[in-house]
């Protein structure tokens, strides 16, 4: 299994601060920070999400439910998650009656 290795530099040629991501092999992919703040929030959010899933399929099959039901209350949740990530986001910059 290979490592990855996170690094942050300035630039030389910009002085701007990035994120490196790499590997034994060398840098993946380097990042400006907006990006790399938007894939680790990402990550983390997969991880809370996953964690969840992983907490109804336990409890389904510790309770001996039928596995079917754990998958459909499992894609509910999922349903539900998208429609509140897809809700709009507020903020006093947006939002007109600040």
């Amino acid at each position: 299994m290979a490592h990855i290795i996170i690094n942050g530099i300035v630039s030389h040629r910009d002085t701007k601060p990035y994120i490196q991501i790499m590997t034994e092999q060398g840098v993946i992919s380097q990042l400006s920070m907006a990006d790399a703040r938007n894939i680790a929030m990402n990550i983390m959010q997969m991880c809370a999400r996953t964690e969840a899933d992983a907490m109804i399929w336990k409890f389904f099959a510790k309770a001996d439910f039928p596995e079917s039901a754990g998958a459909a209350l499992m894609k509910d949740f999922r349903d539900f998650r998208s429609e509140l990530d897809a809700e709009a986001i507020e903020t006093a910059e947006t939002d007109p009656d600040a």
